[in-house]
């Protein structure tokens, strides 16, 4: 028989046959090390003895007691009530099994037993419904404190923890450990095994919680260092090629006059934070080590500014620039805002698109190879094989998330034996701005250019929140808009009958999926208003075509389309100053930065804009994050919120997004630990020797197991 892994598939765990391992895929557990450490959300605490006598009806309660009467089955009752009293020598309560005729042969009068279940009141007199009861003899006190996993259906609750334990004196001696000795030491805590073991079979929820503690070390250290060890490799003596000559008079007259230039044409003044990103990006463009820097901002912040400038300097200095969009509309939308921003510079802009049509891909193909073109931007098209480039020096992607990191190395290393250079530089972009923690985790030691202050002439929008879809105040500032020669955005969480947008998130909301507005029953509804009739309504989402969702974009930004009835694909990066009312129907539905990042798509032009919230949910949740919507407009505050309710996986909308599914840490409230974790091992790696070697193997290791398989899928 084959040695079981901690990569081994879970069909390898006794009991595990395909079609619960079908079922457990559900859960994102494939392999026995995902088994071991799919870990419970909570506990159910039956160490607590009570007894009877102090129960009261909804009490949660423990205790041991005596058998007092016969067990008795009512057969004349379609339920089959087995009924009997138990007593602990206090006051005596009856117990009540429905279906459950094996207990009248499991207990006799005076059988020792252990109780434990909900109180209620039947016929005035206290009684427990289907507890849990076992003699007493059979019931290890150690075992009181039982876990609670999330299922799917298929999947009974005793299941896993009986694979869990298998899997567990399998292979617990295969789990390596991660934690520096300085945090061992510290927390006292044990071998990774045990750790494990006690997640999930603790004696107390004080053990429970010491060894949560310790996975979530483990698991901040994974993403923190690990992903990044990942992404780099064996980064040592890794160089890139210097893109502006080092020294404050190091450029040309000419490239000093061109930059002049390109400046004094963007039209608008660069704002402080701006200016900053810039002059820090250029700084990491004149060294050899390879830049690696985040830049996050809120909504409208100008970004994509700072971006195609860097490009542009990198164009004045001979080099070629890759700029990575996650969807044609958002690459549109960058290559409209270059061309416009480089305009008179000289400088070739080319757009490639998965559905750029064949004889204009390969002309761009050949501008790429011989240099013509030095400003480059596109989608996961420029990610092929078939893609060559004269000298590329930077890859700009934006919202990086949304790209695996073997599709990013593709641009971003590259080989030359002449020059030896073996690295591109590197600059990330996020619409979405980012808590510390998370970007520590997200994006490893990236240096980080923050860009808070809004370009001037940027409009306040005002939030509204509606608790009815059937308001009149919908249609109403609809039409205000409209009539006043404007556009409208209305977005909804649902394509049709079937599909969800992806980044709507149900489980926050109290209103089944059946209640949620689709963008063609709002379509329909508008239809029924007559508004349609007077201003063009057309509908986009995500699963569209390139060209159709291009052609609508187009014509929305051009005013030919009044209303864009749409999921959240316009959520990055589609600007349209003519846009100054957005709807947002079944709001609890999102998240706070998706909303946010939604908002942000009007406000744009010189008119007042609006954004109303349409909700009817009741849940206090949903009702608080609507509150919060309508009260501030800064993305840093509304991000850290909605890190603290929702959680990391689901920060960005949606899982698939990249970022993966934490099982013991929480980036909010585990903010300090996650900045030690990751600190702890860097004064180790700094400091070298054998816990050095070990630990980067280590982390290597876990790292494999518990989320690259994973990423590389999203």
């Amino acid at each position: 028989m084959a040695r079981v892994t901690l990569s081994s598939p879970v069909t390898s765990i006794a009991g595990i046959g395909p079609a619960a391992a079908d079922k457990l895929a559900r859960l994102d557990i494939t392999t026995v090390y995902d088994l071991i450490s799919f870990l419970p959300f909570r506990y159910n605490d039956w160490s607590n003895i009570s007894n009877v006598y102090e129960a009261c009806e909804g009490d949660e309660i423990s205790f041991a007691c005596v058998v007092m009467t016969s067990p008795n089955t009512n057969i004349r009752s379609k339920a089959r009530p087995t009924t009997f009293y138990v007593g602990d020598g206090y006051k005596r309560i009856l117990l009540t099994f429905f279906n459950s005729p094996y207990i009248t042969r499991k207990f006799a009068v005076g059988d020792e037993c252990f109780v434990h279940g909900k109180v209620t009141i039947f016929s005035g007199r206290l009684q427990l419904v289907n507890p849990y009861i076992e003699k007493k003899s059979k019931v290890n006190s150690d075992e009181l404190v039982k876990p609670v996993y999330h299922l799917t259906e298929g999947l009974k609750p005793n299941f896993l923890p009986k694979w869990i334990k298998t899997a567990l004196e399998l292979c617990g001696d295969q789990l390596v450990n991660v934690i520096p000795q300085e945090i061992m030491l510290k927390e006292g805590f044990s071998d990774p095994a045990t750790a494990y073991y006690n997640v999930h079979f603790p004696k107390s929820l004080e053990e429970s919680e010491k060894a949560r503690r310790q996975i979530a070390y483990e698991e901040l250290i994974l993403l923190g260092i690990g992903m990044k060890l990942a992404a780099q490799g064996q980064t040592e003596g890794e160089i890139a090629e210097r893109v502006i000559p080092s020294g404050s008079d190091s450029l040309s007259e000419s490239v000093k006059t061109r930059w002049k230039g390109i400046i004094s044409h963007l039209g608008f003044k660069l704002t402080e934070d701006q200016i900053k990103a810039v002059r820090e990006i250029q700084a990491d463009l004149q060294k050899s080590t390879p830049m690696n820097r985040l830049v996050q901002g809120d909504v409208g912040s100008g970004k994509t500014a700072v971006a195609i400038l860097t490009m542009a300097m990198t164009a004045l200095m001979g080099k070629q620039s890759v700029l990575l969009a996650p969807t044609s509309v958002l690459a549109k939308q960058h290559y409209d805002t270059a061309v416009k921003l480089l305009d008179g510079s000289g400088i070739n802009v080319v757009l490639l698109l998965g559905k750029t049509k064949s004889t204009v891909k390969s002309e761009i193909k050949e501008q790429l190879e011989d240099g013509q073109a030095s400003v480059i931007i596109g989608t996961h098209a420029l990610l092929t094989d078939d893609i060559r480039f004269k000298d590329l020096a930077l890859v700009i992607a934006d919202e990086q998330h949304r790209f695996g990191v073997k599709q990013r190395e593709k641009l971003l290393i590259k080989h030359d034996d002449v020059t030896g250079v073996n690295s591109v530089h590197n600059l990330v972009m996020t619409a979405t701005p980012i808590p510390r923690t998370l970007a520590l985790v997200l994006y490893g030691d990236m240096a980080t250019s923050i860009i808070r202050q809004k370009p001037k002439g940027r409009q306040k929008i005002t939030t509204w929140f509606v608790p009815s879809k059937d308001s009149a105040d919908i249609q109403d500032i609809i039409r205000s808009k409209l009539e006043a020669g404007e556009q409208a955005y209305v977005v909804c969480a649902k394509i049709d009958d079937e599909q969800l947008d992806p980044n709507s998130v149900t489980r926050y909301s109290d209103i089944p999926d059946s209640g949620i507005t689709s963008i063609f029953q709002m379509k329909e509804k508008l239809d029924k208003t007559g508004i349609t009739s007077q201003y063009r309504t057309e509908v986009l989402y995500g699963s569209m075509n390139e060209q159709q969702k291009l052609s609508v974009m187009e014509r929305f930004i051009s005013g030919e389309i009044k209303i864009l009835v749409s999921t959240t694909v316009i959520e990055v990066g589609v600007d349209n100053p003519n846009a100054n009312v957005m709807v947002i129907m079944d709001a609890d539905r999102f998240g706070l930065s998706t909303l946010h990042q939604l908002r942000g798509r009007i406000g744009r032009g010189s008119s007042k804009a609006f954004c109303v919230l349409v909700s009817e949910s009741r849940s206090e949740l949903a009702l608080t994050r609507m509150k919060m919507m309508c009260e501030s407009d800064d993305g840093f505050e509304l991000a850290s919120k909605d890190l603290e309710l929702r959680g990391p996986g689901d920060f960005f909308g949606t899982r698939q997004h990249g970022i993966p599914q934490l099982r013991a840490a929480n980036l909010y409230t585990d903010m300090s630990l996650a900045q030690e974790a990751c600190d702890a091992v860097n004064r180790v790696f700094d400091k070298g020797g054998e816990e050095a070697s070990s630990l980067k193997t280590a982390i290597n290791t876990l790292y494999e197991l518990r989320f690259a398989h994973k990423m590389e899928a999203m």
